[in-house]
């Protein structure tokens, strides 16, 4: 028998020991001469040192190890950073996350908004049409709708202003950029349900207050970034932020925001309630 790491039985009062005994040999067996990982170590997967080559490999972009490290936050951190993004007045957000920026708590917010919206939206229009004596009939477009615009607009704004910081120099972390973009969607959430209040005037209120606070999030946080580059040209990206994120305010009052209970009308389509099903 060869030389080499192996295990022998040792049988002590009818108990079974294992005892391992190191490799003598040159380039025999499995040997490592080299210190013995600590798979103990919960962050070893993610310790160069610790860690085998084999290990190593797979913790490559393809590997789902590579994006753990980014949903390592728990619930009171992911709360603690939407209330920020709620009152943007106080702090830096940036100096909030940190070197742990995370890719759960944008996606989370995001998904919720997108519920929100339609759930408030549908029960808006079911009491117009409940007031008014009218036949109701769920649109699951505006589901549809609601999916592609916020999850767009949260991963490519993100992207566009990651792509032209970058170019001006201003050294953004796609991270940092994709979390005050996807927190600063949190103002939604509340706008959506004070959105059913039977008042266009208190809605359009909403609307403007929530774009006034999640525009002031993104472009103090954004200043933040463009900063970094002694440039001025990059200071418009400013304006740009803030037209595009009222664009997406009015598609979100427009499209969810908008019913008469006088006349039941609906958000998207224009129509008498009435109408539904002709």
């Amino acid at each position: 028998m060869s030389k080499g790491d192996y295990n022998v039985v040792l049988e002590v009062d009818n108990d079974l020991q294992f005892q391992d005994f190191p490799d003598t040999s040159v380039g025999g067996g499995l040997g490592n001469t080299g210190p013995a990982p600590d798979y103990s170590n919960p962050n070893y997967l993610h310790n160069p040192s610790q860690s085998s080559a084999g290990a190593t490999s797979s913790n490559s972009l393809w590997s789902v190890e590579y994006y753990s490290q980014y949903f390592n936050v728990d619930t009171n951190q992911v709360s603690d950073r939407m209330i920020q993004s709620l009152v943007p007045f106080k702090t830096n957000f940036l100096e909030v996350i940190g070197d742990n920026p995370d890719l759960y708590g944008p996606f989370w917010v995001a998904t919720t908004v997108i519920f929100t919206m339609f759930i408030t939206s549908s029960l808006a229009e079911s009491i117009a049409a409940y007031i008014n004596d009218k036949p109701h009939a769920y649109d699951f477009i505006s589901l549809w709708f609601a999916t592609v615009t916020i999850y767009l607009y949260v991963l490519f704004g993100s992207l566009l202003v990651w792509g032209a910081t970058k170019y001006f120099g201003c050294q953004p972390a796609l991270l940092e950029v994709a979390n005050i973009y996807g927190y600063g969607m949190t103002v939604w959430i509340p706008v959506s349900i004070l959105s059913v209040i039977p008042s266009n005037i208190l809605r359009w209120i909403c609307t403007m207050v929530g774009f006034l606070i999640s525009g002031y999030f993104l472009t103090k946080n954004l200043y933040h970034i463009i900063l970094r580059s002694t440039a001025k040209t990059p200071r418009l990206l400013v304006i740009g932020i803030l037209i595009s994120h009222f664009i997406v305010a009015c598609i979100f009052k427009v499209k969810f925001f908008s019913y008469d209970i006088n006349l039941g009308v609906l958000p998207d389509a224009g129509k008498n309630i009435a109408d539904i099903g002709n």
